[in-house]
C-alpha cells in the first residue's frame, strides 16, 4: 500500500525560554545563508576542495573554513586538515590525501553518468568517497523481473563501528534515473521488484522467495546489510539504519575536531553535527531492580528535540516511525544489542499537542552486574533523522550492602492493574517521567525511591531522608522529610513512589538529596538529582511511548542475560541462563538454538545430541537443527553422519560459512579432497579473510598436485 507522505518538521520547545530558542534558530538560518554566499564567492580551487571533503569531514571544519577571510589562512587550514588525517605523519607522503583526491577524480568522472548532479553528490559517489572501491561487486542490470541493482561488498573496521563484512546496495528506483542507496528497512525489498500486478509489500516471505528465484545472491542483501543474517520471516533488518549511520560517521570516528575550533580560538565551540539529519535529544538512563525476576533492568528514555511527521492519506492521520537501536558494550565488545520499532498515528487535531510536548520513548531490558557503556541510536524513518547518545552505567553485584538507586522524578503516578511489564512500572504503580525534570505550578512532583539489598534490621528501624534545597539566593528554601522503611511490607528490593509536598515550593531550581539511614542514623548511601519548577501554571509534558511485555514468565529475561554472559565470555553461566529460558518456556526455539550452539562451543557434544531433538519440532528452525546436530557429530569425530546433517543444512541455506567450512572439514577427514576443496572455496568466496581455511586449501591443492604428478610418473 502506497502512502502519500508530507513531512512536517515539528520543533519541540521547552515551555520556558521558547522566545530565546526562536532567536537562536533564526541566527542558524542566517548563518546557513551566509555560508552559501561565502562559498559562491570563493575561488574555484577552494570550492572544489570543500566539495571533495564534504563526506569525510565534520560540519564544524567546513564552518570554520568558511569563516576565514584570506587565502593565507585558508591554505594553512587545508594543510592542517590533511595533517590531522595523515596515517604516516613525519613522512613526505600523505596516503590519505592522495587516496581522497583519487576517489574524487573517479566519482566525478564515473558516477556523473546518468545523473544531473556532480558524481560526488550521488549516493554511489558518497559511499565511494567514504569507503573507497568495493572489495567485490555484483550487478543485476538486466535481470528479468528486477529493477537494475548493484551490490558492493566491503570489509569493515569494528573500531569504526562497522561490521566485519557488509554489503551496500544501490538500485534504480522504478528502473530509471541515477543509482539510489537502498535501505531494506526504509525502502523495502518489494521496491527492487518490477511489479506486474499489485503486491502485498508486507509479505516478506513471498517477496524474499521471489527475489531468490530471480537472483539468489541478491535475496540476502535485499533484507540485510550483514551477509548471512537471517531475520524472522525475512523481515528487513533494522540494523541497517545503524550501519548506514556508522558508515557516514566512520571518516571522523577517530578525529578530534578541537584542532579546527582552536584554529579560530573560539571557546566552547562544541555544537558538532555529524550528519545533516542529526537531531539532538534529551535522555535519561537509570538502573532499577525487580525482585520478582531477581535481576536489574536498564531503563532508557530518549526525547528527540524535534521530530518529522508523515501523513497517511489512507488513514487520514499523521504518523512517525522511530527505530530504537540499543547496544551494551564492555570495552570494544558489544555484549548485547537489540532494535525496536515505535510507530504511532495521530489525528490531525492532536498534532498541536505533540508540537508542544514532543515524544519520549521509554524502554527497559535486563542487565547483568558490571560496568558498561550504553549506546543508544534512534532514527525517525519519516524524515531520515538520526539521534545518538551514550552513557556509562554501573550495575552492582547483589547482596553486598543496602544501597539506593538513583532517584527518578515524575509528574504523576497512576495505578495499572495488569500483567504487563514496562519502564517505570512497579507492581501496579506507574510513574510518568518527563526527561527534562521541569514541572508546572499545578504539577505534583513524584519521587521514585529504590532501596536494594535491604536487610531485616535496616527495614525495621532504618529510614529514607529526603532533603530539598532551593537554589535561589533571594528566597532561600530548605526542607528535610523522613520516611520509615517499615511503613510498607518487607522486600529485599523495595520501591516507593512518593508525592513531594509542594507547600512553600515556588518557581525555582531545586536540588534533591536522598539518603539511606541505618538504625541509629548512620549513613548507608546517598544520591542526588535536581529539578525545576516553572513559573507557568501548566506545561505540556511529552507523549510517552513504550513496549509492553507479558511478565507471567521470565523466560525472555533469562535469554537476554544469557546473551550478556556469553558476550563477556562467561560461557558456563550463559549456558545456564539459556537453559533456564527453555525450562521456563519449552516452546522457545531461540533459547534452544542459543543453548545448544553454546554447548557445542564448550565441547559438550554428547549432551547436545541427547537434547537436540527438542529443536527438531520447530520447522522454522530446521537449518539450525541440522547445523547444531552436525556440529556435535563432527565434534565426536562421527564424520559421515555429521556430513549428512550439514548437507541438509546447506540445502536449506547454502551461504553459511559455518556450514560450508564444516562440510569441507568433514570431506577432508573422509579423504574426499575434491569435495572438500569445493566447500572451502565456496566459503572463501563469502569471506576471503579465513587464514585456517586458506591454509587447508593450500594443503589440499598441494596434495592433489602431488597425486597427479605421481600418476603421470607411473604412466611414463
Amino acid at each position: 500500500m502506497k502512502k502519500a507522505i508530507y513531512l512536517i518538521v515539528l520543533s519541540i520547545l521547552l515551555a520556558a525560554g521558547s522566545a530565546g530558542q526562536e532567536g537562536q534558530r533564526g541566527k542558524k538560518r542566517e548563518f546557513a545563508e551566509a555560508e552559501k554566499t561565502v562559498y559562491k564567492e570563493l575561488d574555484a580551487k577552494y570550492r572544489n576542495w570543500l566539495d571533495m571533503i564534504t563526506h569525510i569531514t565534520y560540519v564544524e571544519e567546513r564552518k570554520v573554513f568558511l569563516k576565514l577571510t584570506n587565502d593565507r589562512d585558508r591554505d594553512a587550514f587545508i594543510n592542517i586538515f590533511w595533517l590531522q588525517r595523515d596515517p604516516t605523519p613525519g613522512t613526505p607522503a600523505n596516503e590519505f590525501k592522495t587516496e581522497i583526491e583519487t576517489r574524487f577524480a573517479y566519482v566525478n568522472d564515473f558516477f556523473k553518468r546518468g545523473s544531473t548532479r556532480p558524481g560526488w553528490m550521488t549516493d554511489q559517489g558518497r559511499i565511494y568517497m567514504i569507503l573507497g572501491k568495493a572489495n567485490s561487486q555484483e550487478r543485476f542490470d538486466e535481470k528479468a523481473g528486477l529493477y537494475p541493482v548493484q551490490v558492493w561488498y566491503y570489509y569493515g573496521d569494528a573500531s569504526l563501528g562497522l561490521p566485519t563484512y557488509f554489503n551496500v546496495v544501490f538500485y534504480k528506483r522504478h528502473g530509471g534515473g541515477e543509482w539510489k542507496l537502498y535501505n531494506p528497512a526504509l525502502d523495502g525489498p518489494a521496491s527492487l521488484l518490477i511489479q506486474d500486478s499489485p503486491m502485498d509489500t508486507d509479505d516478506y516471505v513471498t517477496i524474499y522467495k521471489k527475489i531468490y528465484e530471480l537472483a539468489p545472491t541478491l535475496a540476502g542483501p535485499a533484507i540485510s546489510m550483514i551477509p548471512n543474517e537471517m531475520t524472522e520471516n525475512y523481515r528487513p533488518s533494522l540494523r541497517n539504519n545503524f550501519i548506514v549511520a556508522s558508515i557516514y560517521e566512520s571518516p571522523i570516528k577517530r578525529l578530534n575536531v578541537s584542532y579546527a575550533t582552536n584554529f579560530l580560538k573560539y571557546k566552547g565551540y562544541v555544537n558538532i553535527e555529524t550528519s545533516a539529519n542529526f537531531i539532538e535529544n534529551f535522555n535519561l538512563v537509570s538502573v532499577t531492580r525487580d525482585e520478582r525476576y531477581g535481576c536489574d533492568f536498564v531503563n532508557v528514555s530518549v526525547r528527540p528535540k524535534k521530530i518529522s511527521l508523515g501523513f497517511s492519506e489512507d488513514k487520514d492521520k499523521y504518523f512517525f516511525n522511530l527505530n530504537l537501536n540499543v547496544s551494551l558494550r564492555k570495552g570494544e565488545t558489544i555484549i548485547y544489542q537489540y532494535v525496536k520499532n515505535f510507530e504511532f498515528y495521530f489525528a490531525p487535531d492532536k498534532v498541536q499537542g505533540l508540537e508542544g510536548g514532543g515524544v519520549v520513548v521509554h524502554d527497559s531490558f535486563p542487565v547483568i552486574p558490571g560496568d558498561y557503556l550504553l549506546v543508544v541510536f534512534i532514527e525517525n524513518s519519516v524524515g531520515k533523522e538520526f539521534s545518538y547518545f551514550d552513557h556509562a552505567i554501573h550495575v552492582p553485584h547483589p547482596g553486598q550492602k543496602p544501597y539506593l538507586a538513583n532517584p527518578i522524578l515524575g509528574y504523576k503516578q497512576e495505578i495499572e492493574n495488569s500483567n504487563f511489564f514496562h519502564t517505570y512500572k512497579f507492581f501496579n504503580k506507574v510513574l510518568s517521567v518527563d526527561i527534562d525534570k521541569t514541572f508546572g505550578l499545578s504539577d505534583v512532583p513524584h519521587l521514585l525511591v529504590g532501596v536494594y539489598d535491604l536487610t531485616r534490621e535496616v527495614w525495621e528501624k532504618g529510614e529514607v531522608e529526603i532533603e530539598l534545597r532551593g537554589l535561589n539566593e533571594r528566597f532561600k528554601f530548605s526542607r528535610t522529610v523522613r520516611q520509615s522503611l517499615n511503613e510498607q511490607p518487607f522486600a529485599k528490593d523495595m520501591h516507593m513512589i512518593l508525592a513531594l509536598d509542594k507547600k512553600d515550593l515556588r518557581s525555582d531550581y531545586y536540588e534533591l538529596t536522598l539518603r539511606l539511614r541505618a538504625p541509629g542514623g548512620a549513613l548507608l548511601d546517598s544520591k542526588k538529582t535536581d529539578f525545576t519548577i516553572s513559573p507557568i501554571q501548566k506545561i505540556a509534558h511529552p507523549i510517552e511511548t513504550y513496549k509492553q511485555v507479558m511478565v507471567d514468565n521470565p523466560y525472555f529475561f533469562n535469554y537476554v542475560q544469557g546473551q550478556q554472559f556469553e558476550g563477556i565470555g562467561n560461557l558456563e553461566k550463559a549456558e545456564l541462563y539459556f537453559a533456564k529460558s527453555v525450562q521456563n518456556n519449552p516452546d522457545f526455539a531461540e533459547g534452544y538454538v542459543a543453548q545448544f550452539t553454546l554447548a557445542n562451543r564448550l565441547k559438550k557434544y554428547s549432551q547436545v545430541l541427547a537434547a537436540v531433538e527438542n529443536l527438531s519440532r520447530f520447522a522454522k528452525f530446521a537449518f539450525d537443527y541440522h547445523l547444531i546436530k552436525g556440529s556435535a557429530l563432527f565434534g565426536l569425530e562421527r564424520f559421515e553422519p555429521a556430513l549428512d546433517e550439514l548437507l541438509k543444512a546447506n540445502k536449506i541455506y547454502n551461504s553459511d560459512i559455518r556450514v560450508l567450512n564444516l562440510i569441507g572439514f568433514s570431506f577432508f577427514k573422509l579423504n574426499d579432497m575434491d569435495e572438500a576443496l569445493k566447500a572451502f572455496e565456496a566459503s572463501l568466496a563469502l569471506n576471503g579473510k579465513q587464514l585456517q581455511v586458506d591454509r587447508i586449501v593450500t594443503e589440499i591443492k598441494a596434495r592433489t598436485s602431488q597425486n597427479k604428478g605421481g600418476q603421470k610418473d607411473k604412466v611414463k
